[in-house]
Protein backbone atom coordinates (compact mmCIF):
# COMPACT_ATOMS: atom_id res chain seq x y z
CA UNK A 1 0.00 0.00 0.00
CA UNK A 2 1.37 3.29 -1.26
CA UNK A 3 -0.57 7.16 0.70
CA UNK A 4 0.97 10.36 0.46
CA UNK A 5 1.29 11.84 3.40
CA UNK A 6 1.15 15.78 4.69
CA UNK A 7 3.79 16.93 7.04
CA UNK A 8 3.94 20.15 8.75
CA UNK A 9 6.83 21.07 6.25
CA UNK A 10 5.31 19.43 2.90
CA UNK A 11 4.59 15.72 2.11
CA UNK A 12 6.07 12.17 2.45
CA UNK A 13 4.97 8.99 0.93
CA UNK A 14 4.62 5.86 2.79
CA UNK A 15 5.07 1.98 1.14
CA UNK A 16 3.65 -0.01 3.77
CA UNK A 17 3.61 2.40 6.54
CA UNK A 18 7.20 3.62 6.02
CA UNK A 19 9.18 6.39 4.03
CA UNK A 20 10.22 5.96 0.96
CA UNK A 21 11.57 8.59 -1.09
CA UNK A 22 11.46 7.64 -5.13
CA UNK A 23 14.94 6.66 -6.22
CA UNK A 24 13.65 6.33 -10.16
CA UNK A 25 14.30 5.34 -13.66
CA UNK A 26 12.49 5.83 -16.57
CA UNK A 27 13.11 2.33 -18.56
CA UNK A 28 13.03 -1.17 -18.44
CA UNK A 29 16.45 -2.32 -19.25
CA UNK A 30 19.34 -2.83 -17.05
CA UNK A 31 17.61 -3.00 -14.31
CA UNK A 32 20.26 -5.27 -12.22
CA UNK A 33 22.19 -2.25 -12.53
CA UNK A 34 19.77 0.13 -11.31
CA UNK A 35 18.85 -2.21 -8.30
CA UNK A 36 22.95 -2.23 -7.68
CA UNK A 37 23.32 1.49 -8.33
CA UNK A 38 20.53 2.04 -5.09
CA UNK A 39 17.84 2.80 -7.38
CA UNK A 40 14.26 1.63 -6.37
CA UNK A 41 11.41 2.35 -8.37
CA UNK A 42 11.64 2.19 -12.33
CA UNK A 43 8.30 4.12 -14.91
CA UNK A 44 7.29 1.53 -17.30
CA UNK A 45 4.65 -0.64 -18.15
CA UNK A 46 1.97 -2.95 -15.61
CA UNK A 47 4.25 -5.91 -18.41
CA UNK A 48 7.41 -4.94 -15.82
CA UNK A 49 5.94 -5.47 -12.90
CA UNK A 50 7.15 -9.37 -12.37
CA UNK A 51 10.63 -7.94 -13.70
CA UNK A 52 10.83 -4.90 -11.36
CA UNK A 53 9.49 -7.34 -8.12
CA UNK A 54 12.10 -10.18 -8.80
CA UNK A 55 15.07 -7.10 -8.18
CA UNK A 56 13.03 -5.52 -5.28
CA UNK A 57 12.18 -2.49 -7.37
CA UNK A 58 8.97 -0.68 -7.26
CA UNK A 59 6.83 0.64 -10.45
CA UNK A 60 5.34 3.57 -11.10
CA UNK A 61 2.73 2.37 -13.54
CA UNK A 62 2.15 3.85 -16.96
CA UNK A 63 -1.79 3.30 -17.89
CA UNK A 64 -2.03 4.48 -21.80
CA UNK A 65 -4.41 7.40 -22.11
CA UNK A 66 -5.34 8.49 -25.86
CA UNK A 67 -3.47 11.65 -26.94
CA UNK A 68 -5.35 14.04 -28.70
CA UNK A 69 -1.93 15.27 -31.31
CA UNK A 70 -2.51 11.20 -32.20
CA UNK A 71 -6.23 12.22 -32.80
CA UNK A 72 -8.15 11.15 -29.66
CA UNK A 73 -11.14 13.37 -29.38
CA UNK A 74 -12.19 13.91 -26.06
CA UNK A 75 -15.78 15.67 -26.73
CA UNK A 76 -16.66 11.56 -27.80
CA UNK A 77 -17.91 10.28 -25.02
CA UNK A 78 -18.43 6.68 -26.29
CA UNK A 79 -14.69 6.37 -27.16
CA UNK A 80 -13.79 8.43 -23.70
CA UNK A 81 -16.26 5.86 -21.85
CA UNK A 82 -14.35 2.79 -23.92
CA UNK A 83 -10.78 4.19 -22.70
CA UNK A 84 -12.37 4.47 -19.07
CA UNK A 85 -13.28 0.34 -19.17
CA UNK A 86 -9.96 -0.20 -20.56
CA UNK A 87 -8.47 1.16 -18.03
CA UNK A 88 -10.86 -0.39 -15.36
CA UNK A 89 -9.78 -3.87 -16.11
CA UNK A 90 -5.77 -3.19 -16.24
CA UNK A 91 -5.90 -1.66 -12.72
CA UNK A 92 -8.48 -4.36 -12.02
CA UNK A 93 -5.89 -7.02 -12.80
CA UNK A 94 -2.64 -5.47 -11.22
CA UNK A 95 -4.08 -3.40 -7.96
CA UNK A 96 -2.61 -5.66 -6.27
CA UNK A 97 0.73 -6.58 -7.73
CA UNK A 98 3.40 -6.18 -4.67
CA UNK A 99 5.75 -4.53 -6.82
CA UNK A 100 3.25 -1.64 -8.09
CA UNK A 101 3.89 1.82 -5.99
CA UNK A 102 1.73 3.97 -8.63
CA UNK A 103 -0.19 4.89 -11.57
CA UNK A 104 0.26 7.28 -14.05
CA UNK A 105 -2.54 8.12 -16.58
CA UNK A 106 -0.61 8.68 -19.47
CA UNK A 107 2.16 10.78 -20.67
CA UNK A 108 2.43 14.62 -21.95
CA UNK A 109 -1.01 14.38 -23.17
CA UNK A 110 -1.34 18.02 -23.49
CA UNK A 111 1.07 18.82 -26.43
CA UNK A 112 -0.21 20.28 -29.41
CA UNK A 113 -3.69 21.00 -28.03
CA UNK A 114 -5.16 24.19 -27.32
CA UNK A 115 -6.92 25.54 -23.98
CA UNK A 116 -10.53 24.23 -25.30
CA UNK A 117 -9.16 20.90 -25.97
CA UNK A 118 -7.68 20.25 -22.96
CA UNK A 119 -10.82 21.02 -20.61
CA UNK A 120 -12.46 17.58 -21.72
CA UNK A 121 -8.67 16.18 -21.31
CA UNK A 122 -8.33 17.23 -17.59
CA UNK A 123 -12.00 15.94 -16.96
CA UNK A 124 -11.20 13.03 -18.65
CA UNK A 125 -8.66 12.46 -16.37
CA UNK A 126 -10.14 12.96 -13.55
CA UNK A 127 -12.63 10.69 -13.95
CA UNK A 128 -10.23 7.97 -14.60
CA UNK A 129 -8.25 9.12 -11.17
CA UNK A 130 -11.66 8.61 -9.33
CA UNK A 131 -12.31 5.47 -10.93
CA UNK A 132 -8.85 4.44 -10.03
CA UNK A 133 -9.48 5.42 -6.29
CA UNK A 134 -12.65 3.42 -6.33
CA UNK A 135 -10.93 0.34 -7.80
CA UNK A 136 -7.66 0.58 -6.37
CA UNK A 137 -7.70 2.15 -2.96
CA UNK A 138 -4.41 1.53 -2.31
CA UNK A 139 -1.93 3.27 -4.39
CA UNK A 140 -2.06 7.05 -5.70
CA UNK A 141 -2.82 8.35 -8.92
CA UNK A 142 -1.15 11.30 -11.51
CA UNK A 143 -0.52 12.26 -14.76
CA UNK A 144 2.47 13.32 -16.36
CA UNK A 145 2.88 16.86 -17.83
CA UNK A 146 5.98 18.39 -19.94
CA UNK A 147 7.82 21.20 -20.01
CA UNK A 148 4.59 23.75 -20.58
CA UNK A 149 4.01 22.96 -16.87
CA UNK A 150 3.90 26.88 -16.17
CA UNK A 151 0.97 27.25 -18.14
CA UNK A 152 -1.05 23.87 -17.55
CA UNK A 153 -0.94 23.52 -13.44
CA UNK A 154 -3.68 26.22 -12.39
CA UNK A 155 -5.56 23.95 -15.26
CA UNK A 156 -4.72 20.77 -13.60
CA UNK A 157 -5.52 22.01 -10.29
CA UNK A 158 -9.19 23.42 -10.97
CA UNK A 159 -9.89 20.47 -13.23
CA UNK A 160 -8.40 17.25 -11.87
CA UNK A 161 -9.08 17.17 -8.17
CA UNK A 162 -8.94 13.96 -8.01
CA UNK A 163 -5.20 13.08 -8.78
CA UNK A 164 -2.96 12.87 -5.82
CA UNK A 165 -0.04 14.28 -7.18
CA UNK A 166 1.37 15.88 -10.08
CA UNK A 167 4.02 14.45 -12.37
CA UNK A 168 6.29 16.93 -14.22
CA UNK A 169 8.60 15.85 -16.91
CA UNK A 170 11.19 18.76 -16.79
CA UNK A 171 15.11 19.23 -18.62
CA UNK A 172 16.35 22.55 -18.91
CA UNK A 173 13.53 23.72 -16.59
CA UNK A 174 14.80 21.76 -13.63
CA UNK A 175 17.24 24.34 -12.87
CA UNK A 176 14.03 26.62 -12.30
CA UNK A 177 11.35 24.28 -11.53
CA UNK A 178 10.89 25.06 -7.45
CA UNK A 179 10.80 28.79 -7.85
CA UNK A 180 8.08 28.11 -10.96
CA UNK A 181 6.03 26.19 -8.55
CA UNK A 182 6.45 28.66 -5.65
CA UNK A 183 5.57 31.17 -8.17
CA UNK A 184 2.21 29.65 -9.67
CA UNK A 185 1.58 28.76 -5.79
CA UNK A 186 1.31 25.01 -6.38
CA UNK A 187 0.81 23.52 -2.75
CA UNK A 188 0.50 19.89 -3.92
CA UNK A 189 2.97 17.24 -3.83
CA UNK A 190 4.76 16.49 -7.01
CA UNK A 191 6.54 13.53 -8.74
CA UNK A 192 9.52 14.24 -11.53
CA UNK A 193 8.26 12.09 -13.85
CA UNK A 194 11.49 12.41 -16.06
CA UNK A 195 14.90 14.51 -16.04
CA UNK A 196 17.69 14.11 -18.40
CA UNK A 197 20.04 16.20 -20.20
CA UNK A 198 19.10 19.64 -21.68
CA UNK A 199 16.20 18.85 -24.27
CA UNK A 200 16.93 19.27 -27.99
CA UNK A 201 14.94 22.28 -28.12
CA UNK A 202 16.66 23.80 -25.41
CA UNK A 203 20.02 23.69 -26.63
CA UNK A 204 21.56 26.40 -29.43
CA UNK A 205 21.59 25.44 -33.51
CA UNK A 206 23.71 25.27 -36.21
CA UNK A 207 23.27 27.88 -38.53
CA UNK A 208 21.24 25.42 -40.58
CA UNK A 209 19.01 24.60 -37.82
CA UNK A 210 20.46 21.22 -36.20
CA UNK A 211 20.45 21.04 -32.29
CA UNK A 212 23.66 20.49 -30.59
CA UNK A 213 24.19 17.96 -28.13
CA UNK A 214 25.99 17.91 -25.06
CA UNK A 215 28.82 15.54 -24.19
CA UNK A 216 28.38 12.48 -22.08
CA UNK A 217 30.50 14.49 -19.53
CA UNK A 218 28.60 17.65 -19.67
CA UNK A 219 25.37 15.95 -19.10
CA UNK A 220 26.62 14.55 -16.14
CA UNK A 221 27.31 17.58 -14.96
CA UNK A 222 24.00 19.18 -15.61
CA UNK A 223 21.96 15.99 -14.32
CA UNK A 224 23.91 16.45 -10.96
CA UNK A 225 22.60 20.44 -11.01
CA UNK A 226 19.55 19.53 -11.76
CA UNK A 227 19.02 16.49 -9.35
CA UNK A 228 20.45 18.52 -6.10
CA UNK A 229 18.35 21.57 -7.56
CA UNK A 230 14.31 20.60 -7.99
CA UNK A 231 14.72 17.23 -6.28
CA UNK A 232 16.81 16.58 -3.58
CA UNK A 233 15.65 18.61 -0.16
CA UNK A 234 12.22 20.23 -1.39
CA UNK A 235 9.29 19.31 1.01
CA UNK A 236 6.80 19.02 -1.64
CA UNK A 237 9.13 16.41 -4.19
CA UNK A 238 8.15 12.92 -3.37
CA UNK A 239 11.48 11.64 -5.48
CA UNK A 240 12.22 11.15 -9.89
CA UNK A 241 12.87 9.16 -12.08
CA UNK A 242 16.19 9.66 -14.42
CA UNK A 243 15.50 9.22 -18.14
CA UNK A 244 16.48 7.23 -19.95
CA UNK A 245 18.00 4.21 -18.34
CA UNK A 246 18.76 2.50 -21.26
CA UNK A 247 20.02 3.45 -25.11
CA UNK A 248 16.98 5.68 -26.99
CA UNK A 249 16.92 6.77 -30.12
CA UNK A 250 15.29 10.85 -30.17
CA UNK A 251 17.16 12.87 -32.40
CA UNK A 252 20.44 10.69 -32.14
CA UNK A 253 20.79 7.48 -30.90
CA UNK A 254 22.61 9.18 -27.63
CA UNK A 255 21.04 11.93 -26.73
CA UNK A 256 18.92 10.49 -24.11
CA UNK A 257 20.46 7.13 -23.33
CA UNK A 258 22.39 7.12 -20.19
CA UNK A 259 23.71 3.72 -21.72
CA UNK A 260 25.30 3.53 -25.48
CA UNK A 261 23.76 1.18 -27.70
CA UNK A 262 26.23 -1.24 -26.68
CA UNK A 263 25.15 -1.39 -22.89
CA UNK A 264 28.30 0.17 -21.87
CA UNK A 265 27.33 3.17 -19.44
CA UNK A 266 27.81 6.67 -18.88
CA UNK A 267 28.86 9.26 -16.37
CA UNK A 268 25.16 9.93 -15.76
CA UNK A 269 24.62 6.35 -14.73
CA UNK A 270 27.35 7.20 -11.82
CA UNK A 271 26.07 10.24 -10.81
CA UNK A 272 22.89 9.06 -10.43
CA UNK A 273 24.63 5.93 -8.48
CA UNK A 274 26.22 8.54 -5.65
CA UNK A 275 22.75 10.24 -5.43
CA UNK A 276 21.11 7.03 -4.19
CA UNK A 277 23.59 5.14 -2.25
CA UNK A 278 26.46 7.86 -0.99
CA UNK A 279 28.83 6.03 -3.09
CA UNK A 280 30.42 6.05 -6.77
CA UNK A 281 31.30 2.58 -8.73
CA UNK A 282 34.61 1.61 -7.77
CA UNK A 283 35.64 2.21 -11.63
CA UNK A 284 34.79 5.71 -13.04
CA UNK A 285 33.72 6.53 -16.90
CA UNK A 286 35.64 8.39 -19.12
CA UNK A 287 35.38 12.02 -19.66
CA UNK A 288 35.85 14.21 -23.12
CA UNK A 289 36.92 17.97 -22.61
CA UNK A 290 36.90 18.62 -26.43
CA UNK A 291 36.11 17.32 -30.16
CA UNK A 292 37.24 18.94 -33.15
CA UNK A 293 38.16 18.29 -37.13
CA UNK A 294 41.01 20.11 -38.90
CA UNK A 295 40.72 20.41 -42.67
CA UNK A 296 43.10 22.91 -44.64
CA UNK A 297 45.06 24.42 -41.87
CA UNK A 298 41.08 25.41 -40.08
CA UNK A 299 40.45 24.02 -36.95
CA UNK A 300 36.37 23.53 -36.29
CA UNK A 301 34.68 22.67 -33.06
CA UNK A 302 31.02 22.49 -32.01
CA UNK A 303 30.30 22.06 -35.68
CA UNK A 304 31.97 22.09 -39.02
CA UNK A 305 31.05 23.23 -42.63
CA UNK A 306 33.01 21.23 -44.67
CA UNK A 307 33.49 20.48 -48.77
CA UNK A 308 31.77 17.20 -49.59
CA UNK A 309 34.23 14.39 -50.63
CA UNK A 310 36.95 15.90 -48.49
CA UNK A 311 39.29 13.68 -45.91
CA UNK A 312 38.93 15.30 -42.57
CA UNK A 313 41.03 14.76 -39.30
CA UNK A 314 39.25 14.34 -36.09
CA UNK A 315 40.36 14.93 -32.60
CA UNK A 316 38.96 14.06 -29.34
CA UNK A 317 40.51 15.22 -26.17
CA UNK A 318 39.96 12.84 -22.84
CA UNK A 319 41.37 11.24 -19.81
CA UNK A 320 40.09 8.83 -17.41
CA UNK A 321 40.05 9.34 -13.70
CA UNK A 322 41.32 6.36 -13.07
CA UNK A 323 44.24 6.51 -15.04
CA UNK A 324 42.94 3.63 -17.00
CA UNK A 325 43.96 3.04 -21.34
CA UNK A 326 41.18 4.11 -23.44
CA UNK A 327 39.87 3.07 -26.49
CA UNK A 328 38.29 5.39 -29.05
CA UNK A 329 36.22 4.39 -31.57
CA UNK A 330 34.70 6.89 -34.34
CA UNK A 331 30.89 7.16 -36.63
CA UNK A 332 29.56 9.25 -39.33
CA UNK A 333 26.11 9.27 -39.65
CA UNK A 334 23.47 10.94 -41.47
CA UNK A 335 21.92 13.57 -38.99
CA UNK A 336 18.28 13.51 -38.51
CA UNK A 337 18.17 15.75 -35.71
CA UNK A 338 15.50 18.19 -37.26
CA UNK A 339 12.74 15.63 -36.85
CA UNK A 340 9.72 17.35 -36.18
CA UNK A 341 8.80 14.37 -33.22
CA UNK A 342 7.68 15.43 -30.19
CA UNK A 343 7.25 13.72 -27.02
CA UNK A 344 9.02 11.03 -27.32
CA UNK A 345 7.44 9.70 -30.53
CA UNK A 346 8.76 7.17 -32.01
CA UNK A 347 12.00 7.70 -34.50
CA UNK A 348 13.64 5.83 -36.72
CA UNK A 349 17.68 5.57 -35.66
CA UNK A 350 20.24 5.68 -38.93
CA UNK A 351 23.15 3.80 -39.02
CA UNK A 352 27.00 4.65 -39.60
CA UNK A 353 28.31 5.17 -43.02
CA UNK A 354 30.59 2.47 -44.28
CA UNK A 355 34.04 3.09 -45.14
CA UNK A 356 33.57 6.70 -43.55
CA UNK A 357 36.30 6.07 -40.96
CA UNK A 358 39.56 5.99 -43.12
CA UNK A 359 41.89 5.20 -40.20
CA UNK A 360 41.90 5.38 -36.35
CA UNK A 361 44.67 5.82 -34.07
CA UNK A 362 45.08 7.16 -30.28
CA UNK A 363 42.98 9.98 -30.08
CA UNK A 364 42.90 10.84 -33.85
CA UNK A 365 40.84 9.65 -36.94
CA UNK A 366 40.68 10.22 -40.59
CA UNK A 367 37.70 10.69 -41.66
CA UNK A 368 36.00 10.43 -45.20
CA UNK A 369 33.28 12.81 -46.03
CA UNK A 370 30.62 11.69 -48.33
CA UNK A 371 30.54 12.98 -51.97
CA UNK A 372 27.40 14.36 -51.81
CA UNK A 373 26.05 17.92 -49.82
CA UNK A 374 24.14 17.10 -46.98
CA UNK A 375 23.87 17.16 -43.34
CA UNK A 376 25.94 14.44 -41.38
CA UNK A 377 27.10 13.52 -37.55
CA UNK A 378 29.96 12.86 -36.54
CA UNK A 379 30.21 10.84 -33.01
CA UNK A 380 32.88 10.13 -30.97
CA UNK A 381 32.92 6.82 -27.99
CA UNK A 382 35.61 6.66 -25.60
CA UNK A 383 35.75 3.32 -23.76
CA UNK A 384 38.01 2.22 -20.46
CA UNK A 385 38.80 -1.34 -19.77
CA UNK A 386 35.71 -1.81 -17.54
CA UNK A 387 33.11 -1.23 -20.20
CA UNK A 388 32.12 2.35 -18.80
CA UNK A 389 32.12 4.92 -22.04
CA UNK A 390 31.80 8.46 -22.68
CA UNK A 391 30.45 10.09 -25.84
CA UNK A 392 30.45 13.00 -27.98
CA UNK A 393 29.43 14.48 -31.60
CA UNK A 394 29.38 17.22 -34.13
CA UNK A 395 26.61 18.14 -36.28
CA UNK A 396 28.81 18.58 -39.84
CA UNK A 397 27.33 20.07 -43.25
CA UNK A 398 29.36 19.52 -46.21
CA UNK A 399 28.77 21.53 -49.34
CA UNK A 400 29.33 20.69 -53.26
Amino acid sequence: MTTIQKTPHGYTLLRHGEEFFIKGAVGNRFLERLAQAGGNSIRASVNDLDQAYALGLTVLANLPFGKPRWGFDYTDRTAVARQLDDLRQTVQRFRDHPALLMWAIGNELEIWTTPEQRVPLWQAVNEAAQMIHEVDGKHPVITPVGCDYRHLLWEIDELCPALDAIGINAYQDMLTLPEDLRQLRWSRPYVVTEFGPRGHWQVIKTPWGMPIEDSSTHKAEFYRRAYQHAVLNRPQCLGAYVFHWSFHHEKTHTWYGMFLEDGSPTEAVEVMQYFWSGSYPPNRCPRIQNLWVEHQNTRQSVYAILDAGAQVHATVQADDPDGDTLTIRWELRPDVADNPNVGGDREEPVQPIDGAILSSEGYRAVVQLPESAGKYRLFVYVYDPAGNAATANMPVWTKA
